[in-house]
């Protein structure tokens, strides 16, 4: 059971360990040299716990941090300006413009996604759910269920359908 946490460092630290692979791997999609990005993203962690006192919690952490994590690259292009193997930097723009717009997207994805699930029956929401538990398969499924592998997959096949069309429809409105 994890305590809450008491202060905005201690924020930070769970918000940074907790979006770590998105901002290695926004950071990865703008330096080719893997020891570099590597020392970016440590350099952007230290600069998003000394930030701590500026992040608004009403707003979204990660837009934020890859705000700052893209100030860190700019940095460290600059730094390393002189290496000819360094990509022009309006083509890192327009990657940074992209992966902002693709993060937007996906976290918008995800919160219909969770919406859409929680206006699912508990018993539609729990089978979704055991479906997509790792290791989980159809027939074990069944199995436990009392039902044919076949009937099973027809019901997941609604379940998916249903929240498809819900997700559209949130992401259409939003």
């Amino acid at each position: 059971m994890s305590a809450e946490p008491h202060s905005a460092e201690e924020r930070i630290v769970g918000l940074i360990a907790r979006h770590q692979p998105e901002i290695h791997r926004y950071v990865l999609s703008l330096l080719p040299d893997r020891m570099l990005a590597d020392d970016v993203v440590q350099e952007t962690n230290l600069v998003l716990w000394r930030k701590a006192a500026e992040y608004d919690a009403a707003q979204p952490f990660l837009p934020w941090a890859l705000t700052i994590a893209w100030y860190q690259v700019k940095a460290a292009r600059r730094d390393s300006g002189r290496d000819r193997h360094v990509f022009d930097d309006s083509l890192v723009e327009l990657l940074a413009v992209e992966n902002r717009e693709h993060d937007a997207r996906e976290t918008d994805l995800e919160a219909a996604l969770e919406k859409c699930l929680g206006e699912l029956s508990e018993s539609n929401r729990r089978l979704i759910l055991a479906r997509y538990t790792p290791g989980a398969s159809v027939q074990d499924l069944a199995a436990e269920r009392k039902q044919t592998p076949t009937a099973l997959s027809l019901v997941l096949m609604r379940l998916r359908k249903a929240l498809e069309v819900c997700i559209e429809r949130k992401l259409a409105t939003s």
